[in-house]
């Protein structure tokens, strides 16, 4: 397997069609279509379904897809690094999208106080980012509990609690949790096992009308009139419409936190700055 055919797979699928991407990677169509070909017969497996409409993955297609950008960012990520070693310090970190906030600032910072700092951001779900930590492809990573901290070093550096955003407005800006039990709830799926635990740690009744994968979504349905979302309060700010309550309770709070295995000059700073 090469980097090529890597590439040009990641291609077919950010671009919807082979026509499309052939076009991106100033190919024609027929060895494009042949490379993806070779591809599926190499892993054994069959990637993409092709429609009427345009290709969309299957499920090995799906994994598939996560291991080969991660595959071709760590390429670049090595390519940058040799490129700069003689003049520049590389310092790999990760994101989760909700605390760039939070963290920007003293990224910023880090920046300012020595200019042959190179950053290199990557973002993803808390999970992901962990996992690229332990393969040792980030020097660190901004993420929220709960999560596995096992082996890291972590500092911590904000609490922040659970909000309720709705479309109605309510006349306090905090609620209780049992104020929310006869409320239609809209869970963003990273903190539901939280949220489910909470209600029950109470006994106390919900109504789940809807699950998903993206705050945003919580969010814009939230926006809708569907239900009340409930999120962190970083994720919530992004959200103008809706009338924002924090919960009271203290276990729905929630940590962002910057995790690592290996010390380095750069990290120290940055610590430090974190810790003022």
């Amino acid at each position: 397997m090469e980097l090529r055919q890597l590439t040009y797979f990641k291609a077919v699928v950010e671009h919807g069609s082979i026509s499309a991407a052939a076009r991106s990677l100033h190919l024609s169509q027929p060895p494009l279509s042949v490379a993806i070909n070779q591809l599926e017969e190499e892993l054994g497996v069959k990637l993409l379904d092709r429609t009427a409409k345009g290709i969309t993955l299957t499920k090995a297609g799906s994994v598939f897809y996560q291991h080969a950008s991660d595959i071709l960012e760590r390429s670049l990520s090595a390519v940058r690094e040799v490129s700069m070693i003689t003049d520049k310090k590389l310092f790999r970190i990760g994101i989760t999208p909700t605390v760039v906030p939070v963290i920007a600032p003293y990224l910023a910072k880090l920046v300012k106080t020595d200019s042959s700092i190179h950053l290199e951001l990557f973002e993803g779900n808390t999970y992901h980012l962990k996992e690229l930590l332990d393969d040792g492809t980030l020097d660190a990573a901004i993420i929220r509990t709960p999560v596995n901290l096992h082996g890291c070093q972590y500092l911590r550096i904000e609490e922040e609690p659970m909000v309720a955003v709705s479309k109605k407005e309510k006349a306090k800006k905090v609620i209780a949790l049992k104020d929310l039990q006869q409320e239609p709830l809209v869970l963003y799926r990273r903190y539901e096992p939280l949220i489910q635990e909470t209600f029950d740690a109470y006994n106390y009744n919900r109504n789940i009308v809807c699950e998903c994968e993206d705050a945003r979504t919580a969010l814009s349905l939230a926006k809708e009139g569907l239900g009340t979302a409930i999120v962190p309060m970083t994720i919530a700010k992004t959200q103008k419409e809706c009338a924002i309550c924090r919960i009271k309770e203290k276990e729905l709070e929630t940590s962002i936190l910057m995790a690592w295995h290996l010390n380095s000059p750069i990290l120290t700073t940055l610590t430090q700055l974190l810790s003022k």
